[in-house]
């Protein structure tokens, strides 16, 4: 059944309020009572949309890949430019929200890696979640690769599904590496190395 606009408007609440808190605190250090507190609803409104904190953590992944996936169309692909240079600019784009994160003071990380990290061991239902975001990013990347390989932009050599999946490795890699040090810089030196690979006849 559709929610009313009310409803729908709580629901939106909390889980803008958790996402805010699980990207900043972590999910084990959130508690419910956080979220409802921020969120500035009662339990009930809590209970009545969402059963469990596993099942709000997995709308909050849910939100999160829906927004970014906006921003990126709007930020990267709006532009027109060939499949290789969309590429490297969404990169850029990705490296460039690091750096605004530093700006303001933490480095967050990758919100779908931060629940990798958190919960792949001990819920199957957000592991699956996850994997399916990555398995998007992944097929993005890929899509791109075999149109740059078919403009001839890269080697025909190239394996875009294999090359997709070191990719998005690598990225994930070097966020958590700026994470841990709290510095902005092996994205960078990531998009660098990625840049002179697919560049390289």
């Amino acid at each position: 059944m559709a929610l009313s606009e009310k409803a729908q408007a709580t629901r939106e609440k909390i889980i803008a309020a958790a996402t805010e808190l699980f990207y900043r605190n972590g999910y084990h250090a959130t508690g419910l009572d956080k979220v409802i507190r921020q969120a500035g609803v009662t339990k009930g409104n809590f209970y009545y949309h969402f059963p469990s904190k596993e099942a709000l953590a997995i709308a909050t992944l849910d939100w999160q890949y829906e927004r970014w996936s906006e921003e990126i169309r709007e930020q990267v692909f709006s532009q027109r430019i060939d499949a290789l240079e969309t590429l490297l600019n969404l990169l850029d784009y990705m490296a460039d929200r690091q750096k605004k994160q530093h700006e303001e003071g933490q480095i967050r990380g990758c919100y779908f890696g931060n629940f990798a990290l958190e919960l792949s061991t001990v819920s199957p239902a957000v592991r699956d979640k996850v994997n399916a975001v990555f398995s998007s990013y992944a097929a993005l990347i890929e899509a791109l690769l075999r149109h740059a390989r078919k403009k001839g932009q890269i080697r025909e050599s190239v394996d875009p599904g294999q090359l997709a999946s070191v990719i998005l490795g690598q990225v994930e890699g070097a966020i958590l590496l700026d994470k841990a040090r709290h510095q902005p810089g092996n994205f960078d030196q990531s998009i660098k190395f990625i840049r002179q690979y697919l560049e390289t006849d």
